[in-house]
């Protein structure tokens, strides 16, 4: 996710499949989310990216209040006007989700069915139904899960277990940068409390808490490259294609972004068996 209020800084970093952000973009993204930032009493809203659909493309935008996880809120608009709440995606559609192959249409209220292949031709659950926002919300959550990442120390759990944005992270250095155990998933632990006490030297409560992307199966899943001299560092998820997060390497300043269709490439362990 990218900071509204940092977009003109990072336009030049953020690439996502062909997609630069313009102009004209940046600014209705700071005008509209700026309004919902007071509106809500954010702390922070951030631009999470796009998602393309056969009418009207969906742009995310993420607002944080205090703890920097788990006080979420995912908004969604066409026109930059009228932005509207997510719900919270439900574990059943997180699954239809990377079922269906339709492209979204655009058109939050309409329904889909979808057909669950891996069930018995006469279960009644086999087919079923899912409104395209239920869609949209399950697959925003399967991404942020599985694809969304931020550098060591940007995120920092406090002594009474709030996780907050770090206001004094100054960067990973050239040589942190290159490793992929120096990058983190943004959502709640999955790996023991004692994973990254056990492997890693310098092991720091209020920084490593959360999952090195290094830990995800398969290896090779996650591609990092280093680009303009070494000063920025790529960091682009196999899993699904348009998502993108850059490092300016001795500084504070990153950014994640997502552009693309919402289907996850299940081809990937098979990919990489080669």
């Amino acid at each position: 996710m990218t900071n509204i209020h940092k977009l003109w800084e990072y336009k030049e970093y953020i690439n996502v499949n062909g997609m630069m952000l313009g102009n004209e973009l940046i600014s209705r993204l700071q005008n509209s989310l700026t309004l919902l930032q007071v509106e809500n009493h954010f702390s922070q809203m951030q631009y999470w990216g796009q998602i393309y659909a056969i009418d009207a493309d969906y742009h995310i935008a993420v607002g944080i209040t205090h703890d920097a996880i788990n006080e979420r809120k995912y908004f969604y608009t066409h026109d930059f006007l009228f932005w509207s709440l997510l719900p919270k995606a439900k574990r059943k559609y997180k699954h239809l989700s990377l079922l269906t192959t339709f492209p979204f249409r655009g058109d939050p209220a309409l329904k889909i069915k979808v057909l669950d292949e891996s069930l018995d031709p006469k279960d009644p659950d086999r087919c079923k139904e899912m409104k395209e926002e239920s869609r949209l919300a399950a697959t925003i959550s399967n991404i942020c899960e599985e694809a969304e990442v931020c550098a060591r120390g940007q995120l920092i759990k406090q002594p009474d277990g709030t996780i907050v944005i770090n206001s004094n992270y100054y960067g990973l250095t050239a040589a942190e940068a290159k490793l992929q155990k120096s990058y983190y998933h943004i959502r709640p632990a999955q790996h023991r409390w004692n994973t990254n006490l056990l492997t890693r030297p310098d092991y720091n409560y209020s920084m490593d808490f959360l999952d090195s992307i290094d830990q995800d199966i398969p290896t090779g899943s996650w591609d990092l490259s280093v680009e303009q001299g070494g000063t920025v560092i790529y960091l682009k998820c196999l899993y699904w294609p348009g998502m993108s997060y850059f490092h300016k390497v001795r500084t504070p300043e990153s950014g994640f972004l997502y552009v693309g269709n919402g289907h996850k490439n299940l081809d990937v362990p098979f990919d990489l068996s080669f």
